[in-house]
């Protein structure tokens, strides 16, 4: 009886783990399309990357070709993670104040001032 107990157990974890790493393929193949990206509400970029709403804790939230662009989406208050996810990485140096260029071939220049890691202020020169 127990070592039917234990076979049992044993075929449920690899079960478990069969099913758990089909999962994680299945979120990795999505992720790796265009509208698999859009579809989990992320950011494609251009260099064929998707960049979620995790990009922060994951440690890069990619280049945007024209962060401006983001900061419709930006109010005091806001988290870090939102703020990096839709202006990208900002530019080094980045703490307590931080920067973008407003777009590649610009010499504008977006700040952004958090107390911890709340957005205090945005200042976006040319928000669209």
């Amino acid at each position: 009886m127990i070592r039917r107990f234990i076979a049992r157990r044993r075929s449920l974890l690899l079960s478990l783990m069969a099913a758990t790493t089909a999962l994680g393929l299945a979120c990795w193949t999505m992720l790796a399309t265009e509208p698999g990206c859009l579809l989990a509400q992320g950011r494609w970029s251009g260099s064929g990357q998707c960049y979620t709403r995790l990009c922060l804790l994951q440690g890069d939230c990619g280049q945007r070709a024209s962060p401006v662009t983001g900061c419709r989406f930006l109010q005091p208050g806001d988290g870090r993670g939102k703020v990096y996810f839709h202006l990208g990485n900002p530019l080094p140096g980045a703490n307590a104040q931080a920067r973008w260029p407003t777009a590649k071939e610009s010499d504008g220049i977006i700040q952004a001032r958090f107390e911890g890691d709340r957005l205090l202020s945005l200042a976006c020169p040319v928000a669209n």
